[in-house]
């Protein structure tokens, strides 16, 4: 892996300073605080003080099984940036925050990060609730955000179809993957009628529903039923009886672990015996934690082969967190971390000055293209919605007999609805 690393820092650092080459950021002679100060008026005097960036994530909350592995993907960028070179040559200062799955608290995250500690960026988390609060204070406090908060409500604005200026999404969005998994769903699985189970107070769970519904209706599906729940409720029983009666071909989940696994458990006691589709939630460490059985005709959404040792570094990533950490599954959010700071890394790395919040901002959506994701894949921002462009792929999944998740297929430009 560290071959790989190595090899890829150099393309990239090639890559940015053919563009732009970027100098080193210079600070006025006179400036007694710089620690780099010389006595030598006549030499460019460079600015060595650190890069102060934030990491937002839950790691106690409703949502620390995605929270935990997304904030080590981060902290473990950061330490391969630094021991690489940092940005021009000056380090990158993570300070991390639990925002506990909680609007609120997410807030007092961002407002403490921005206002005391001083940071000039931040890594936000797969979480859409929280992130969705930010947009007004990111714009306010022009603090670019990179994160994996897949509602497109955290980047555009619904009513005007403009992005929200410093907000930036670093994988497919929700209806992308949706369309994704209706489409396969339909056209290799032969599903003709569905229903879903979900969290209406989950904005991720809500944007991935409605699209899904809306592929399956547009190409000649049945809706037979759209059950929900809240933030509050353990049981989805009597929902998950009444899909059960209707027994549609095939049922969506598209909420975060522990909701999935509710929801997977109580339709299979209801007695629904047939397919049950899921957002890309339903990876491991899902498997582990039903007491129904799997493989049970399962099919999720999957940003990454988490058993590919040959395309990009997600099987190194997953192997090296799984053994610094005691954790005995692999989990595709050690690549979401990573990924999210190596977007901000290259705006920051073009950068004339890399804590200049409008000018990283403007790096992020005129000219990030082709940044080396995790999983071997590029990522480039379109400008127009400040998300991946479509060519970036996402992998259908499932568990085999042996409760091992593979993957079947790979869709790259397939977005259509």
């Amino acid at each position: 892996m560290k071959k790989y690393l190595a090899i890829l820092l150099t393309l990239t650092i090639l890559v940015f300073a053919a563009a732009c080459g970027p100098p080193a950021v210079p600070v006025e002679s006179g400036d007694e605080t710089n620690p780099s100060q010389s006595g030598d008026a006549s030499q460019p005097v460079v600015n060595t003080d650190p890069i102060k960036i934030g990491c937002i994530q839950d790691t106690t909350g409703g949502a620390s099984i995605a929270g935990k592995p997304n904030e080590w993907g981060v902290a473990y960028a950061v330490q391969w940036i630094n021991d690489n070179g940092g940005i021009n040559g000056r380090m990158l200062e993570l300070h991390t925050r639990d925002c506990q799955n909680d609007a609120e608290v997410g807030v007092t995250n961002y407002r403490e990060l921005v206002d005391e500690v001083g940071v000039v960026a931040i890594i936000g988390p797969p979480l859409s609730n929280p992130a969705s609060a930010w947009v007004d204070l990111s714009e306010e406090d022009q603090v670019p955000i990179v994160g994996h908060f897949m509602d497109e409500l955290c980047t555009t604005n619904p009513d005007t179809g403009e992005t929200y200026p410093y907000m930036f999404l670093a994988e497919p969005s929700c209806s992308v993957q949706s369309y994704i998994l209706a489409k396969y769903a339909m056209e290799d699985l032969g599903v003709k009628s569905v229903a879903s189970l979900f969290n209406v107070s989950n904005a991720y769970a809500v944007a991935h529903e409605r699209p899904f519904m809306e592929y399956i209706e547009d190409h000649g599906g049945s809706v037979l039923a759209q059950e929900t729940f809240t933030w509050t409720d353990t049981d989805y029983s009597a929902q998950a009886q009444k899909i059960a009666s209707l027994n549609p071909d095939a049922v969506l989940l598209c909420d975060y672990a522990n909701q999935m696994v509710t929801a997977y458990d109580n339709l299979r006691d209801a007695g629904y015996t047939g397919k049950i589709l899921g957002a890309n939630t339903m990876y491991p460490p899902f498997n582990t934690l039903v007491k129904n059985q799997i493989p049970y005709d399962c099919y999720f959404v999957q940003n990454y082969d988490l058993k590919d040792t040959e395309t990009g570094i997600i099987a190194d990533l997953v192997a090296t967190q799984m053994a610094d950490t005691g954790t005995d599954y692999p989990t595709s959010n050690v690549g979401f971390g990573w990924d999210a700071t190596m977007v901000l890394y290259s705006a920051m790395l073009k950068a004339q000055d890399p804590t200049n919040g409008p000018e990283v901002r403007d790096i992020l959506e005129n000219d990030t293209k082709n940044v080396m994701s995790s999983g071997g894949q590029y990522i480039s921002i379109d400008p127009a919605t400040h998300r991946p462009t479509l060519d970036l792929g996402m992998y259908i999944a499932t568990y085999d007999d042996s409760n091992d998740i593979i993957c079947l297929v790979y869709r790259t430009t397939d977005y259509s609805k």
